[in-house]
């Protein structure tokens, strides 16, 4: 009896896993022998090598930060001058004038005194012009003249600069241009069997056992109809909502947004709909969130709704009105405690109800929202019209 012949489906299947598996071997094959040639036959040999000052400003100022930050904990002027004996002295009585004002228009004066005694110990140690380090102040002094708090950091910046320290020994910089020595070849180290190559293999392997697998449990997996989801249990009037979400922000959460998708029990996508934060206090820390987004985006009709939930200040503010009301799409609604509110599409609506709240300071701020959302598809519609998928962000 002839074997029947397998189905198109099963073929093309069958290929596309040999093709994928074939890719994917390929590419750790290549990245495996990559990585046994690079740390093993040819090794990457350093030759000098870049200093501190060569770096990009942002960088070579975060690095003298580190560098003054090390020294404030472990006071080891020694490492501090080895650590900046690539600048020279302008760039080091600038650099450390700025930490050192910084340090004392933030209140830290502990730090800014360790700054300047730092920079007394560099100046003896390697011997400053006179010159140059008057320049250097008299530009900081300059800089801050129209700030008394930095000012005066300046100046006691300056002063430090001129106490006499004890010198300390130079720095050794015989092997600052020093090559570093190129690691010995495998050869030169005796040779042998590489048993990391070995392993490198059998690796290899495994992964690929392991891709082969997941593909052919994913593949099996499409054809399978997903079971349907449980219906939202719902104790109101008329249909079940199709979607019921619950949330609360509280003070300190500053990327608060708690977006979701819409969809069938098929799983087939609606839209979106959630809250995240609209509008804060300028300047505060934590942030103070004075109003909220509650949104609702239909796909059928590419139509998003906003309501603007807002504390008592954000409502009785023109400034902050205005901004919502030249929205056409916005509306304000003042938050209270039990308050309803309604966002509708021609697909969709969504019923919001505001849980839980609590006020800062004078109700200017919200301490605590929460806020539940029930989407209800209207009865009737085509929910087929429009085409797009679920966004990347969600699936």
């Amino acid at each position: 009896m002839a074997g029947s012949r397998p189905s198109m489906q099963s073929v093309q299947r069958s290929l596309i896993i040999g093709v994928v598996a074939g890719l994917i071997f390929g590419c750790l094959f290549g990245l495996g022998f990559g990585l046994y040639y690079a740390w093993n036959l040819n090794p990457t040999t350093y030759a000098g090598g870049s200093y501190p000052a060569e770096m990009a400003p942002g960088y070579r100022a975060d690095y003298i930060n580190m560098v003054i930050n090390s020294y404030i904990v472990n006071r080891n002027a020694q490492d501090a001058q080895k650590r900046l004996q690539t600048f020279d002295a302008a760039t080091q009585i600038r650099a450390l004038g700025e930490r050192s004002v910084a340090f004392a228009a933030n209140g830290q004066a502990v730090e800014a005194q360790a700054t300047n005694e730092l920079v007394a110990q560099l100046q003896q140690a390697e011997g400053w012009n006179a010159d140059t380090v008057s320049a250097e102040i008299g530009k900081l002094a300059t800089k801050y003249q129209g700030d008394a708090a930095r000012a005066q950091a300046v100046a006691s910046y300056g002063a430090a600069l001129s106490v006499v320290q004890q010198p300390l020994p130079a720095a050794d910089t015989s092997g600052q241009a020093q090559p570093a020595q190129p690691p010995l070849s495998p050869a030169e180290e005796g040779g042998g069997f590489s048993w990391s190559w070995l392993i490198y293999c059998l690796l290899l392997v495994v992964l690929i056992v392991i891709v082969v697998l997941l593909i052919g449990r994913w593949n099996f997996a499409r054809t399978r109809k997903a079971p349907a989801r449980p219906q939202v249990e719902w104790v109101g009037e008329g249909p079940a909502p199709i979607k019921q979400w619950s949330g609360t922000y509280t003070l300190g959460q500053d990327n608060y947004d708690e977006f979701f998708t819409i969809e069938t029990l098929e799983g087939d996508f609606l839209g979106e709909s959630g809250m995240g934060i609209l509008e804060t206090i300028p300047g505060s820390s934590p942030k103070q969130v004075v109003a909220f987004d509650v949104g609702l985006f239909d796909k059928t009709d590419i139509t998003t709704l906003s309501r603007v939930l807002m504390s008592e200040y954000a409502f009785n503010d023109p400034t902050i009105r205005a901004k919502v009301e030249a929205n056409p799409q916005a509306e304000a609604v003042l938050a209270q405690p039990g308050a309803e509110f309604t966002l509708e599409t021609s697909a969709l609506r969504v019923v919001a109800t505001v849980d839980d709240m609590e006020y800062g300071e004078d109700n200017i701020y919200f301490n605590k929202l929460g806020l539940t959302l029930n989407v209800f598809v209207k009865e009737g519609v085509d929910l087929r019209i429009g085409t797009m998928d679920v966004p990347e962000q969600y699936q």
